[in-house]
């Protein structure tokens, strides 16, 4: 109880706004975290199972903790200082171990060094690493999955998330939580269970096991989107969206323990060599001088309290009412509303999108003038959120294009003068049917515009770690190139609407 009290509750408090970060993360419709609400009570049962070792190796203070401890504390203090939830988050995995290192000492530790490593499938990724991750498994499992059909005759074309069963109605949509990182970082885990508390301890074994963990994941998830293609095709779209889809599910994840079991016994078998953990004989570790556990007690109360302040300090909060402000009528372009089923669809992926864009005040419209021609546009206003803001690319490239051309290009028609402005410039072709689009973008603020992420990311930092948050946006102008005009004049059309936007956009930061 008393390392509890004098080590681990200040380390609590300390974290608290970190930890509710990931209870949130946890909790995301894109149910990528479910499955660590099982690990705590994992690590609490190998803990149970092991307590008649570990009790009876003695506990004492070890100041070698410190060389974790210290870093994850710093990191901790960087994140909180930039409002950076997920650097905070990141900084336990060195904070834990560290703490538990020092209140208990490395005798106390032998063997449970694996279940402390258990805090590495509790921290969710940064949203950016995650919607990165996603999108390429989710192309891995499409395109694998429509092929390894096609070669079975399922006749499936692809558009965009959506695989279409020639001849029939309907379409399978593959959504993100469907693409692969969900089973990968489940299996990843169940992986490091059965490595570290079962079986034989041979290094060779668990180092093999660990390594066919994410391959096994993605193949099985590539395997199910095949499976759902060919169940479209010879019961129908709806079975295979239904029934079909519940029994893929079940039938992928029986595989995959299956696949791993067998291939831990086979390991265990060919190179486990023993058969449990050797456990060293126990003793006194040796004197580490008169220091107590309160002197680092008392360092760790003093940081609680200002760590979790700045944790939770937000002098700005969070709108989500500008973004829909922007004008219907922009440059001789109307706003073109959606059909109900558009807006249906609309509708059902905006909580996906608001946790990937880390705002609610973002908008997607469809503008078009007297000659028909068509401008595509993303409006995110953004405050101390401004992490969540994603490059352009990463968006084009979700919607299912290839990215051709991807520049920074000048840009003196935005401003006055002698204003060195640069905007983002991407040509892509859309994969379906072969479409190129011209897209313009620009972050910016009331005061400051630039088309470059990293002048964008360099512009809100210091201004994060100072509490001086400034409100901005981003703005993403995209045209078809139609048949018969150059990219240039496609980027003229896209120059003048976003050159009108542009000072719309910076009243509403105001």
């Amino acid at each position: 109880m008393k390392p509890f009290l004098l080590v681990f509750l200040p380390l609590l408090v300390t974290y608290a706004t970190a930890l509710g970060w990931c209870v949130d993360r946890w909790n995301a419709p894109t149910d990528y975290f479910t499955h660590c609400w099982l690990v705590p009570f994992v690590g609490a049962l190998v803990v149970w199972l092991r307590r008649a070792d570990w009790r009876q190796r003695p506990r004492a203070l070890d100041l070698g903790g410190l060389w974790l401890l210290v870093p994850g504390l710093l990191l901790h203090f960087v994140g909180a200082a930039l409002m950076i939830d997920s650097w905070s988050a990141a900084s336990i995995v060195l904070t834990l171990p560290g703490a538990a290192w020092l209140a208990l000492g490395r005798e106390r530790l032998r063997g449970m060094w694996p279940v402390l490593g258990l805090v590495l499938f509790l921290i969710p990724m940064p949203i950016y690493v995650e919607g990165r991750m996603a999108f390429v498994l989710k192309e891995i499992a499409v395109r694998g999955g429509s092929w390894i059909a096609n070669l079975a005759g399922a006749d499936i074309v692809r558009d965009g998330d959506r695989l279409l069963p020639q001849g029939l109605e309907g379409s399978l949509f593959v959504a993100d939580a469907c693409g692969g990182l969900r089973s990968l970082l489940a299996m990843l885990t169940l992986g490091y269970c059965l490595v570290f508390f079962t079986g034989p301890a041979s290094f060779a074994r668990r180092t093999l096991l660990l390594l066919v963990a994410a391959p096994l994941a993605i193949v099985a998830n590539v395997s199910r989107i095949a499976a759902l293609c060919l169940l479209a095709r010879w019961f129908g779209v709806p079975f295979a969206e239904g029934t079909g889809h519940s029994v893929a599910n079940a039938v992928e994840w029986l595989a995959l323990l299956f696949a791993l079991v067998s291939i831990d016994g086979l390991l265990a078998r060919r190179l486990g060599g023993g058969g449990k953990e050797s456990q060293a004989p126990v003793s006194r570790p040796e004197a580490i001088g008169t220091t107590s556990l309160v002197k680092p007690a008392v360092i760790l109360w003093l940081l609680a309290g200002p760590l979790l302040w700045l944790s939770t300090y937000r002098p700005f909060g969070d709108r989500d009412d500008r973004a829909v402000q922007i004008p219907a009528s922009i440059a001789g372009y109307q706003l073109e509303k959606r059909t109900p089923e558009e807006q249906a669809a609309f509708e059902k992926r905006i909580p996906q999108w608001r946790e990937l864009l880390g705002t609610a005040d973002f908008v997607w419209r469809r503008y078009r003038e007297s000659k028909k021609r068509q401008i595509s546009l993303v409006a995110l206003f953004h405050d101390t959120n401004w992490k969540s803001v994603h490059p352009p690319r990463i968006c084009i490239e979700g919607s299912n294009m290839t990215i051709e051309q991807d520049s920074l290009e000048q840009a003196p028609w935005l401003g006055t003068p002698g204003d060195d402005l640069v905007v983002s410039r991407i040509v892509a072709r859309r994969r379906t049917d072969k479409w190129r689009f011209l897209t313009l973008s620009v972050f910016g603020t009331e005061s400051w515009v630039s088309g470059d992420y990293w002048d964008f990311t360099l512009h809100h930092l210091p201004l994060a770690l100072l509490r001086q948050n400034e409100s901005g946006f981003l703005l993403r102008v995209e045209t078809p190139i139609y048949g018969g005009e150059s990219e240039t004049t496609a980027e003229l059309r896209c120059r003048e609407f976003l050159q009108q936007l542009l000072p719309e956009a910076r009243k509403l930061c105001r």
